[in-house]
């Protein structure tokens, strides 16, 4: 990510939260959990790193369905913006979470080993990644053999509700962020949401060695969640 989406990102830091409700209409809540959902491996134990983790919402939800299914999960929440981590770290603080380590770092270049992670996991950031292939090999690097990514974000939709997120998208938040928070960067906030391909998206996911990439949509497609597989090691032939 930029420096200039860097510093928008300490601007809003502070009412992000409330934006995203905003936003999505309250229901971005749901969306994590579908995605904290996807990222549960049948493995007793799961390594997960949250890239570009922002407040910590994704790997709180992360938490909170391992505790369900009786997994042991340590998070490694991964952000740049460092307005965006200390509020992270208050939130796990005030909810007595001890299981997530937040972290600096940069999304294209995590300084992880390789094979580190049985489960990555990213909410609403893929919109903001400068390159988003060298973000898709940076996770595959990171994964080990047979690990899941787990994609979530939000883009165009593709139903009879087009013209209602036009109107939303375009007239409403714009009009919100204008008045109560900060308009250049909802404005910028909404045309990523617009202009993003997902398709492209699993075009490279697929490019990349990926299996069983897919795509399912939510909400009527307000919103998305991408999951493939990094493919186990080939042994060896005798």
């Amino acid at each position: 990510m930029s420096q200039e989406i860097k510093s928008m990102f300490s601007r809003i830091a502070h009412h992000y939260d409330k934006m995203n409700r905003i936003m999505s209409l309250g229901i971005d809540t749901l969306w994590r959990k579908r995605a904290a959902k996807e990222s549960m491996l049948d493995r007793d134990t799961l390594q997960v790193l949250d890239i570009a983790t922002g407040t910590g919402d994704l790997a709180i939800e992360v938490c909170k369905e391992a505790e369900k299914e009786g997994k042991d999960v340590h998070v490694h929440a991964l952000d740049f913006n460092e307005d965006m981590l200390k509020l992270a770290k208050k939130k796990l603080k005030k909810m007595s979470i001890r299981n997530v380590e937040v972290i600096s770092g940069d999304a294209l270049k995590t300084g992880f080993k390789e094979r580190s992670f049985d489960v990555i996991t990213s909410g609403f950031a893929l919109r903001n990644f400068d390159d988003l292939g060298t973000f898709i090999m940076e996770t595959k690097r990171v994964l080990k053999p047979g690990g899941k990514i787990v994609l979530l974000d939000v883009a165009r939709p593709e139903t009879k509700l087009l013209k209602f997120f036009q109107l939303y998208y375009f007239k409403i938040i714009p009009a919100l962020g204008a008045r109560y928070y900060n308009e250049d960067a909802y404005t910028y906030l909404v045309s990523s949401i617009w202009k993003f391909d997902k398709e492209r998206l699993m075009k490279i996911v697929k490019d990349a060695g990926f299996r069983d990439p897919k795509i399912t949509n939510l909400t009527l497609g307000a919103a998305f969640v991408l999951t493939a597989t990094k493919p186990n090691v080939k042994r060896k032939s005798n």
